[in-house]
């Protein structure tokens, strides 16, 4: 594995190379491109990353959409990452120029990650995927099993555990005599990272406690996005986080921008 220098080179690799535009949009159902971390010089794909280009002043500008001009630096997504690409130059190295970067880079993508879930959970709103209410969740939950649950962090706890405790009672995975689960059931991931005002906001409404998102096309990038936002701070509540999430992104990075290996998972 390759291990950082002090002065933030990488011993026995090259720098790494920006890319030469915006990517362009794939055929339906292929497999996304990887890009290479600036800061690890781990290949990752590049939905678990984050674009970074050059404003026409200098300034390093996240690119989340990874739409804008011009070429672009990527960064694992992880707040670890993006504070290292800061404190050891990979931006000058990548862009191979002296270019100016905010030193709260990292919480300015946290933010805009943030807004951009909540401005798509209205598109979600509007594709008719979502359900809202306490009683309206608890419904559609009985009907099907939901792609995502949202809970409010300051949400009541009593309503929180019904409905958690609903959907436990409803879609547990049976588990064989070894304790291996049996089939493709599992409990849903459920978001608990926004507010009851902030996603108000974004749905049009007061406030907003308790929601239930359907499988769908949209549902599934919304759910990306909140894996990307899962780099920088709780997005899941514990033990309700996606099955393919380890919950151990952010313990990863720090381990590879050191040089060490991940630490080993908890028993």
């Amino acid at each position: 594995m390759p291990q950082a220098t002090s002065d933030g080179e990488l011993s026995g690799i090259p720098v790494a190379e920006t890319d030469a535009g915006p990517p362009r949009a794939g055929k339906a159902g292929a497999r996304e491109p990887e890009r290479r971390c600036i800061v690890t010089m781990e290949r990752r794909e590049q939905g678990e990353m984050v674009r970074f280009v050059l404003s026409p002043e200098g300034q390093v500008t996240p690119d989340l959409a990874a739409r804008l001009p011009g070429r672009g630096a990527w960064v694992t997504s992880a707040r670890e990452a993006i504070g290292l690409a800061v404190k050891k130059g990979a931006f000058n190295r990548a862009f191979k120029a002296q270019v100016k970067v905010a030193p709260d880079l990292a919480d300015q993508v946290d933010q805009l990650l943030a807004k951009r879930i909540l401005d798509q959970l209205g598109l979600v709103k509007r594709a008719g995927d979502l359900i809202l209410g306490f009683e309206q969740v608890r419904e559609q939950v009985r009907k099907a099993p939901p792609a995502f649950l949202i809970e409010a962090s300051d949400g009541s706890e009593d309503q929180r555990g019904k409905v958690l405790a609903l959907v436990r009672g409803l879609y547990t995975p049976e588990v064989d005599e070894t304790g291996i689960p049996v089939g493709n059931q599992e409990l849903p991931p459920v978001a608990g990272c926004f507010s009851a005002d902030e996603l108000g906001m974004a749905l049009g409404r007061e406030r907003v406690i308790h929601a239930c998102v359907k499988y769908s096309r949209i549902a599934h990038a919304w759910g990306g996005e909140l894996a990307r936002l899962s780099g920088f701070r709780r997005v899941w509540l514990p033990g309700w986080q996606p099955k393919s999430a380890t919950g151990r992104q952010t313990e990863d990075t720090q381990a590879r921008v050191s040089g060490g290996d991940p630490p080993d998972t908890p028993v």
